[in-house]
């Protein structure tokens, strides 16, 4: 069980950055065939697959619950750097996900304006416990789906940052209504998953990349902070090249 153990540990740590996806940690390290039969077949209770489940869940908890410390520290700290850092990220996972599909404009189109509209309305500072619902739901989602982000999705509704610091100082009810909308969000896509690609994979794909895209808005450098532009830059840059890295490793393991 070492390997659902290590898996869910890249899995944990890939969650906690924007544009890492933790699915494609788990198809690098092997186990993500196994997780997904895993999860449809919860209500089945096969000792197996609880498991693999109680292995994989608990390397992703260990990872985040350690590693929100250290991104705590950086976004109160070094805002601009660690922004740097995403958009570096996010931006390679637009171009290497524009050469795997077949590019339809309407969708692409469709998921940018549903991510840059929320930074144009009127919005409260405060945040809801079902918009923190929903961002588990999304994050769950995008969890177990190769190429997407969980961590993204949470940028994208603009509650990351909330969810670092939740993580970090274990703020109970935070972290519940988060956790059961992952919880749904993991189970519900599990079950959706093979459907989804097989029946609309071009939409889904092209809709993805339009969110992908649109994601970059609302997380540039210069909206978190102020910092030396040239080194944002080389940080932007290692950030590009972490994700080619993780998607030549992932690109090799298939």
């Amino acid at each position: 069980m070492f390997k659902y153990f290590f898996g869910g540990i890249l899995m944990g740590i890939a969650n906690l950055i924007p544009g890492i996806s933790g699915g494609t940690m788990a198809v690098i390290t092997g186990i993500y065939n196994d997780l997904i039969i895993s999860i449809t077949q919860v209500f089945k209770f096969k000792k197996e697959g609880f498991k693999i489940l109680f292995f994989v869940g608990l390397g992703i908890l260990v990872s985040i619950f350690s590693g929100a410390k250290v991104f705590e520290f950086g976004l109160e700290n070094y805002p601009f750097y660690m922004y740097s850092l995403f958009f570096g990220l996010i931006l390679a996972s637009i171009f290497y996900l524009k050469s795997k599909i077949n590019f339809r404009f309407l969708p692409t189109i469709f998921g940018i304006i549903l991510v840059l509209l929320p930074n144009f309305l009127p919005h409260s500072n405060t945040i809801s416990n079902l918009k923190i619902f929903l961002g588990g739901f999304l994050g769950g989602a995008a969890m177990i789906i190769p190429g997407l982000s969980g961590s993204l999705m949470l940028l994208i509704l603009g509650i990351y940052d909330k969810a670092i610091l939740a993580l970090s100082n274990l703020d109970i009810k935070f972290l519940s209504f988060l956790g059961f909308g992952v919880i749904l969000g993991i189970y519900s896509v599990a079950r959706l998953i093979k459907w989804a690609l097989n029946k609309n994979k071009d939409f889904v794909d092209n809709f993805v990349l339009g969110l992908i895209i649109g994601s970059l808005y609302p997380i540039f450098p210069s909206f978190h902070g102020k910092g030396n532009i040239f080194l944002g830059m080389l940080i932007a840059i290692l950030g590009y090249l972490m994700t080619l890295l993780i998607e030549k490793i992932d690109s090799n393991m298939l």
